[in-house]
């Protein structure tokens, strides 16, 4: 029991350096969804096609590795039906996303989101949900949170002042992202519960795939029946291939934050993320001809002030 604990600990540094990857993929991930959306597939599509390329993507990992048939036993034998359902938690990012990074740029909505992920961060460490034991929400946690809300601020300032985007609409779409957020730190908690009950977190990712798979395809079933998909035209994927590297971006997004949630909590998860996320939503806008304002970058520094607060040098202890 005495070497159980140090061996954890020293995960905390590579878990920190796994999410801030994960940040930069998130961040790759709006971008191309955002794009496929607006090129003609429309936001649902964009995001079902999204989901899809996910679940690809991991079941051909767990083929090429080797574990078709441990993953069978695993999920016939222990698996639950919450683990299929968690994945519906990642469905409102993925389409908010779509819609919304277009209108406002990629750096205020990844704050927006951020936002109710360390709020629902904080919750779900203080129960223990995917961790060894809990992580009570002490001063320096909450001060961490505070701090990221008010990068939120700064962002959500900055994006009522871009050109042909109202305060209205701006406050509106960073709403959409702070309840997209909090599902999302939902989906990571509960996605490593899965890694620590089956033992693997590409299970955990298969399992949450498979369930939001289903899930945002019985909405597109239901959209095409009713015509909402009139006008989709999806583009020509020799040109433009990498607008469906979503879903292969979800893969790593999932998995990766499957197995480093185990060692962070939720909470400090979500800043270490948001420290490659930002840095890189705010390359792509600028390389993209959107622009930076200071209020965006105050917001990241918040951002980067909050991880430093939030993240521990120690592991959950087990309870």
């Amino acid at each position: 029991m005495t070497t159980s604990r140090p061996a954890t600990a020293t995960l905390v540094v590579p878990a920190v350096l796994v999410s801030a990857l994960v940040g930069a993929l998130i961040a790759a991930q709006g971008r191309f969804n955002g794009d496929l959306a607006v090129a003609g597939a429309g936001t649902l599509t964009a995001g079902w096609l999204s989901y899809l390329g996910t679940l690809v993507t991991i079941a051909v990992v767990v083929l090429v590795r080797g574990r078709a048939a441990r993953t069978a036993v695993v999920l016939r034998d222990r698996g639950r039906w919450w683990w299929y359902a968690i994945g519906l938690c990642g469905i409102p990012i993925v389409l908010v996303s779509a819609y919304g990074i277009p209108i406002v740029g990629l750096a205020v909505a990844s704050v927006a989101s951020v936002a109710g992920q360390t709020v629902a961060g904080l919750a779900l460490d203080a129960r223990g949900v995917g961790l060894p034991g809990r992580l009570p929400m002490t001063g320096r946690r909450t001060l961490a949170a505070a701090t990221a809300i008010a990068g939120l601020a700064l962002a959500m300032v900055a994006g009522s002042g871009d050109a042909g985007v109202g305060g209205g609409q701006s406050a509106l779409i960073g709403v959409l992202f702070f309840v997209a957020g909090a599902t999302l730190a939902g989906q990571n908690a509960g996605n490593g519960a899965v890694a620590q009950a089956s033992g693997d977190p590409t299970i955990a990712g298969l399992a949450s795939a498979t369930g939001g798979t289903v899930a945002i395809s019985l909405l597109v079933g239901v959209a095409a029946m009713t015509g909402g998909l009139a006008g989709v035209a999806l583009p020509d994927a020799p040109g433009d291939w990498y607008l469906y590297l979503g879903g292969p971006l979800g893969a790593g997004i999932v998995v990766a934050a499957a197995w480093a949630v185990r060692h962070l909590g939720t909470f400090a998860l979500t800043l270490t993320v948001v420290g490659g996320q930002l840095v890189t939503a705010m390359v792509v806008d600028v390389s993209r001809g959107l622009g930076t304002p200071w209020t965006t970058v105050a917001s990241v520094l918040a951002i980067v002030a909050a991880t430093a607060l939030g993240v521990s040098r120690r592991a959950p202890a087990a309870a």
